[in-house]
């Protein structure tokens, strides 16, 4: 009878648990506490690049590429080092490469982008910016890397710049649009419905001299080359992470609370539905988290890499969210 009872048991705990069941597990957490990195996944393998972590009350912009297979645990490993390093700047990834906007290298604001081989950790400088850009936004859509927003300047965000950048990834022409969009901090750039969605980070106020949270949504147009925008269904938090599921959902997670000035940090999450900006909440994350990286894997699987939970708090965690079957949300 007890062997009975523990074969069951052991059946019963490798069955898929819905309803009430965490949807966030505990992977193997990265080899350094970072923020403001960038992520990609390639052939099985996900890649993560610099980044910025603190020892000895000092800043470092982190120049390490890090590489793990999590289909054979193998770890994380060192796959190349990034000259100059990289943090808090745009980025996306597509098959082959992890495309880098802009964000601080050893010297300060960098006005490069550049592209870094997936398969080698090679780094390349494409373009050139026309001013440097810290905490902007980027997404790959349609054979470009679009860069949205962010500042010259590290710590006036009063001076965030509305510019929208668009960099030709054959031929590495880079052109400014006329129509800039959101002047923001931290933009989350999404590449959904065949469009550009950027929920505008924060958004200088004068009158309140602060960042002041998203309440619409900005959606460039591929065809008209301008913007729109959208009332969200409820305010989000500022400096959010997020990554596409499918071509017009994504998941959102964290970010500074949009009701609190003191600057608390959310473990809220949403999933976010291009077509008519729906948000309808997800299980929270199991701690805080801002300036993460998120990469959604293959089969309604979202990964949440590092980040900040208070400030100059780095950490190293990683989880791992698994969408609810149609039925079971």
């Amino acid at each position: 009878m007890r062997l009975t009872t523990a074969i069951i048991a052991v059946c019963l705990a490798s069955l898929p648990i819905y309803g009430g069941a965490p949807e966030w597990t505990v992977e193997t957490p990265l080899p350094r506490p970072v923020a403001g990195h960038a992520v990609a996944r390639h052939a099985g393998s996900i890649i993560v690049a610099g980044g910025s972590y603190w020892a000895a009350n000092e800043k470092h912009i982190d120049d390490t590429i890090w590489r793990s297979d999590p289909t054979r645990g193998d770890g994380w490993r060192t796959l190349a080092h990034l000259p100059g390093g990289f943090a808090h700047g745009g980025w996306a990834g597509d098959a082959d490469a992890l495309w880098l906007a802009g964000g601080f290298d050893h010297h300060g604001p960098s006005s490069a982008v550049r592209r870094l081989d997936l398969a080698t950790g090679h780094a390349q400088t494409i373009a050139t910016l026309s001013a440097p850009r810290a905490y902007c936004g980027a997404a790959v859509l349609a054979g470009a890397l679009w860069i949205v927003g962010g500042t010259t300047d590290a710590v006036d965000f009063s001076r965030a710049s509305a510019t929208l950048w668009r960099v030709d990834l054959a031929t590495h022409s880079l052109r400014a649009l006329v129509d800039p969009g959101p002047a923001s901090i931290n933009p989350l750039v999404l590449s959904l419905h065949d469009e550009l969605h950027v929920l505008p980070g924060g958004q200088w106020s004068s009158a309140q001299r602060r960042l002041e949270a998203p309440t619409e949504v900005w959606i460039f147009s591929l065809r008209t080359e301008r913007w729109t925008r959208r009332a969200l269904t409820v305010p989000l938090p500022r400096g959010l992470a997020g990554a596409a599921l499918d071509a017009d959902r994504a998941l959102l997670a964290g970010g500074f609370s949009p009701t609190d000035s003191s600057g608390a940090i959310e473990a809220r999450t949403w999933i976010y539905d291009a077509r008519d900006s729906r948000l309808v909440p997800q299980l929270a994350l199991p701690a805080p988290r801002i300036a993460a990286a998120m990469l959604a894997t293959s089969h309604g699987e979202t990964l949440i890499l590092g980040g900040e939970d208070a400030p100059r708090s780095r950490v190293a965690t990683v989880w791992r969210w698994r969408e609810k079957p149609e039925g079971h949300r």
